[in-house]
């Protein structure tokens, strides 16, 4: 049985209760793409939300990124780091301020959501070069895969939505969530990142990336093969297993070889450690 789909507005309404870090990520990959734009420009984005500052600062002092004195200043901490890493440090920021709290309506800890979002960004980030496609923006799209998922989960909170996830495979996570709420969490990231002005690329790779049928975009299948991946290194989410499925036919819509996949897998792994211990 399929539910009444939930209205737009809705779904909006939720999402305006979110962090606002993953937004800012947006503007953010403006900022840093146009050659006019200087560190003071990023310096007062950030700053628009002090919740995430704050978690850049402490981020930025992690044992990643310094071994010295303590960053003081989200100034300093930019500077140090350098401006080809900004990106990922507010990344890093946004996935820790946005998993938070666990999400009971798919049965998934905060931290498995955060270590399964870290990890696909980074394999997403390592495959990048091998399909020729923007790393930021392959990052972006590991990194805010589920953001559909934490407004579904606020969703049922807020509403009289009943029902909870307990980890099953049959039928995907997508048929469940269609039966209960109307609406999958892929669809509901097309929804938010549509509002949050994210690219049309970024938005279509998450919408899509469940689909069986490898004829979605390239970034789709790339983001397939890259959670894929996290899920068989141990650090998947429930109920998605069925989409994970390897061919020839993926490989070659998403541009790379199944050894690229392990490549971008090993260069993954080799700083999720760190990373994950600097958002944890």
């Amino acid at each position: 049985m399929i539910a009444t789909p939930i209205p737009r507005e809705t779904l909006l309404h939720v999402v305006r209760k979110l962090p606002a870090a993953p937004h800012i990520l947006a503007q953010l990959d403006e900022l840093l793409s146009d050659t006019n734009s200087d560190m003071s420009d990023i310096t007062a984005l950030l700053k628009c939300d002090m919740a995430l500052t704050a978690r850049i600062i402490r981020i930025s002092n992690s044992a990643f990124y310094n071994s010295g004195k303590p960053y003081a200043s989200l100034e300093e901490s930019l500077a140090r780091v350098g401006f080809n890493e900004i990106y990922r440090l507010a990344g890093l920021a946004a996935v820790a301020q946005m998993s938070d709290y666990a999400l009971k309506f798919y049965g998934i800890t905060g931290p498995r959501l955060r270590e399964n979002s870290l990890l696909t960004a980074l394999v997403m980030e390592a495959l990048s070069g091998f399909a020729n496609v923007d790393p930021r923006m392959a990052y972006t799209a590991g990194l805010l895969r589920s953001v559909g998922k934490i407004a579904l989960d606020r969703l049922t909170r807020d509403t009289a939505y009943a029902g909870n996830h307990d980890g099953r495979e049959q039928g995907g996570l997508a048929a469940w969530e269609t039966g209960v709420i109307g609406l999958n969490n892929c669809e509901a990231s097309a929804v938010i990142l549509s509002e949050w002005r994210f690219p049309t690329t970024t938005i279509a790779a998450i919408r899509d990336h469940y689909l069986l049928n490898p004829g979605a975009g390239l970034l789709a299948n790339l983001l397939n093969l890259a959670a894929g991946a996290a899920e068989r290194g141990d650090h998947g989410l429930p109920g998605e297993t069925v989409y994970w499925e390897p061919s020839l036919t993926r490989f070659e819509a998403a541009g790379v070889q199944p050894e690229n996949v392990d490549e971008a897998m090993w260069r993954a792994l080799k700083l999720f450690g760190a990373l994950r211990s600097a958002v944890s």
